[in-house]
């Protein structure tokens, strides 16, 4: 019988100590880094590229990481079709001084993706290489017709690493519980095991 009371009591103490750690644990701060996406609108519009004519929109290098969600769409003009480019910055600008007929030629060759020739509509996701400047250029110079463009470039940044803090707040309700089941088990060894009477003693 002692053998026993003297385990209730160690399991009694232990599932004591497990609910106190547990519930100091569940308010205790722990940090962690986390990255914010963040996103910006580089083009929201709609315009006329001229018959014969081109448009470009140029942005700076983009950070690592970035993500363009890129949707044009040529809504009237005749064939309703243009060229769309993403061509580096400074080959757009040496090709727009050479004009017509070489630039479309050599635009054709050093384009990057994702770039359509020939297209009424492009959705497109698409990584740019970081630290170069990019133009996206609308081209109508082999139309006689005027089009009308509708287009919408936005792009989503992984953002600057925050550190954050958070608490294990789940742990609380088991701690309880468990410290419950300890204190009960010191209770019940308590009653089961009454104090002895000093020898002698008379009743």
């Amino acid at each position: 019988m002692p053998s026993q009371v003297s385990a209730t009591v160690a399991a009694g103490v232990s599932l004591l100590v497990a609910g106190v750690i547990l519930i100091i644990a569940s308010s205790v701060p722990i940090s962690y880094v986390e990255s914010t996406p963040r996103e910006a609108i580089l083009l929201n519009e709609t315009f006329v590229v001229g018959a014969s004519k081109t448009l470009a929109r140029c942005f700076e290098s983009f950070p690592p990481g970035t993500t363009l969600h890129i949707a044009v769409k040529v809504l009237s003009g005749g064939d309703r079709i243009i060229n769309f480019w993403v061509i580096d910055e400074l080959y757009w600008r040496a090709f727009e001084a050479i004009g017509p007929p070489y630039y479309t030629y050599y635009t054709y060759l050093v384009y990057v993706a994702p770039s359509k020739r020939s297209v009424t509509e492009v959705r497109v996701t698409w990584n740019p290489p970081s630290n170069q400047e990019l133009c996206f250029v609308f081209d109508n110079k082999f139309s006689t017709t005027s089009k009308t463009v509708r287009a919408e470039i936005t792009a989503s940044y992984e953002g600057y690493p925050a550190t954050r803090y958070r608490t294990l707040g789940y742990l609380l309700a088991p701690g309880v519980l468990v410290f419950v089941a300890g204190a009960t088990l010191l209770v019940a060894s308590w009653y089961a095991n009454p104090r002895q009477k000093p020898a002698g003693t008379q009743h």
